[in-house]
């Protein structure tokens, strides 16, 4: 379950799962009436991202003030994150201002360029084109939800390390943000489909609900002094019913201005990523103990594509924006977009993400509760 870097591959598994729900939606639902749902793909990255960002905070030895501890929180998430922003941005840039039928001039796009690099985006994300998935902000428009976790950043670490200077038990705060999500879940419940998508409400809830999660396993990962438990059948069960139901909703459900997708496929994906989490989580401390499912997630394979996420997230849909005027066949533009984009991503991964990933092996390793680390 764990790599020779530290990693608990498995976790991996579950990004290269929901980037793949959000590929599958922004480059097939065109051409067939499937995939509308994979928008839940993003309610899948929201947990994740909560339950490690989480269990960094809590874990992370404080030694100065937590106002320094927040302060270098922020600054390695700036290290991690902005290089291959940055990338996504100059590189957008060029390739507007070479191609002939870009569909944008080149200084519009410098302009919403500097509107995403200050991560502002989530709020200037105006729907201009009649669907959720496609932004104002193109060819950035994607990055309407980093934009919601830098909201996130700025606010729950405080809560997080106030909470600690406190003297507050892990199980205090899990209570505590689970409360908060589900009332910001019923709170956006009546907000349009645009703001209930994009706004950081509904966003935050999610997040919440990972970072319970994580704070749930401080005192509850070890059985039998100190050995993970073994995975029994219905845990088994359990986590093969939620990758079904996250790959079911994905190629079914409806798209994100459905009711169906806030009132069950929400609900759905965050709980389907919760089993898949704590089902593998709780038996990570030793190999090949987290049932078929898990194994599944962690093949190299999977895990490598989970790794790249994050740039092939944030250069997926450029090709494909930038081809969408092409005098060419819609099958060659989509085969070129999509081969521009698996090497965009490689590119990206290799020498904008990559160099900036410190070696923290147990960046999630339950046998060590004060290691500091980083998602």
């Amino acid at each position: 379950m764990r790599s020779a870097t530290g990693r608990f591959d498995y976790l991996d598994g579950i990004r290269a799962v929901a980037i793949a729900a959000v590929l599958a939606l922004h480059w097939f639902s065109w051409y067939v009436p499937l995939f509308h749902g994979g928008s839940i793909g993003v309610d899948v990255f929201f947990v994740l991202s909560g339950f490690i960002i989480t269990t960094m905070l809590w874990r992370t030895q404080v030694t100065d003030s937590w106002a320094a501890a927040w302060g270098s929180f922020l600054r390695r998430r700036v290290r991690r994150l902005y290089p291959a922003l940055l990338g996504l941005v100059v590189g957008g840039v060029v390739l507007y201002a070479v191609v002939p039928w870009a569909p944008v001039g080149p200084v519009e796009v410098v302009q919403r360029g500097a509107i995403v690099l200050g991560q502002g985006s989530a709020m200037w994300a105006a729907d201009h084109h009649g669907s959720l998935w496609l932004p104002g902000l193109q060819p950035f428009g994607q990055t309407w939800s980093l934009a919601v976790e830098w909201y996130f950043y700025a606010l729950w670490p405080v809560a997080v390390l106030g909470a600690r200077s406190r003297g507050w038990s892990a199980g205090r705060l899990a209570r505590f943000s689970l409360g908060v999500a589900f009332a910001l879940y019923l709170l956006s419940l009546p907000l349009g489909a645009f703001w209930f998508y994009f706004g950081p409400s509904a966003r935050s809830a999610e997040l919440l609900v990972g970072a319970s999660l994580a704070l749930f396993f401080v005192d509850r990962v070890f059985i039998d002094g100190g050995r993970p438990a073994r995975p029994r059948r219905h845990a088994s069960a359990a986590a093969g019913a939620a990758l079904v139901a996250i790959g079911s909703y994905a190629l079914l459900g409806p798209d994100a201005h459905s009711a169906v997708y806030r009132c069950v496929g929400v609900p759905l994906a965050v709980l389907a990523t919760v089993v898949l989490i704590h089902t593998g989580y709780s038996n990570a401390g030793s190999d090949n103990t987290g049932g078929p499912v898990h194994r599944l997630l962690g093949h190299p394979w999977l895990a490598g594509v989970g790794r790249g996420s994050y740039s092939l997230y944030l250069w997926h849909i450029v090709p494909f924006l930038l081809l969408e005027d092409a005098p060419l066949p819609k099958p060659v533009s989509g085969l070129i977009a999509v081969t521009a984009a698996i090497t965009l991503t490689v590119l990206s991964y290799r020498f904008l993400e990559k160099p900036f990933l410190r070696a923290r092996s147990d960046v999630l390793g339950p046998r060590r509760p004060l290691v500091e680390q980083a998602a």
